[in-house]
């Protein structure tokens, strides 16, 4: 003989789980996960080396360990020298070759962020523009290599 468990179950949960499922049904169903379509671009890279175009010229950049994370569609450049409210954050759209950079900020996390209007500050990343865009030359899971009007950037991921 089969046992039915449901009527094990008190009266007062019987008239409640369809309350409950009522409440919780739409509260999982209306949460959505937002995710990221950059592929193996998301994450924490490490600049390593940053080439002068017009010279040829090659710098080891590992020591200054200035790191770009990059999520979703925000890349934030750490400066280690500097307070950590004042990273940068940038909106950036990346297709195929392509990577913009627009819309820099200095990251404030006590107040509200502080646009960047004058793009000399963004000169020691070598970035020069308040819209930089580069050529993405390899892209792999654990580098990164683009070139800007400048440099050839290459990074390593951590």
């Amino acid at each position: 003989m089969r046992s039915n468990h449901f009527n094990k179950v008190p009266g007062s949960v019987k008239l409640l789980l369809p309350l409950y499922l009522f409440i919780l049904i739409p509260f999982f169903t209306s949460c959505t996960l937002e995710m990221s379509d950059n592929g193996k671009l998301d994450g924490f890279w490490q600049l390593k080396q940053l080439d002068t175009i017009s010279t040829g010229g090659q710098t080891d950049m590992r020591d200054s360990l200035f790191f770009w994370a990059v999520q979703k569609d925000l890349l934030e450049i750490k400066d280690p020298e500097r307070d950590i409210t004042k990273n940068i954050v940038f909106r950036f759209n990346h297709t195929g070759d392509s990577l913009i950079l627009t819309e820099p900020y200095y990251s404030n996390r006590d107040s509200s962020d502080i646009k960047i209007k004058d793009p000399a500050v963004l000169n020691r990343f070598g970035i020069y523009n308040l819209r930089e865009a580069f050529f993405v030359t390899n892209l792999t899971s654990d580098e990164l290599e683009m070139k800007s009007d400048r440099y050839n950037f290459h990074f390593r991921k951590y």
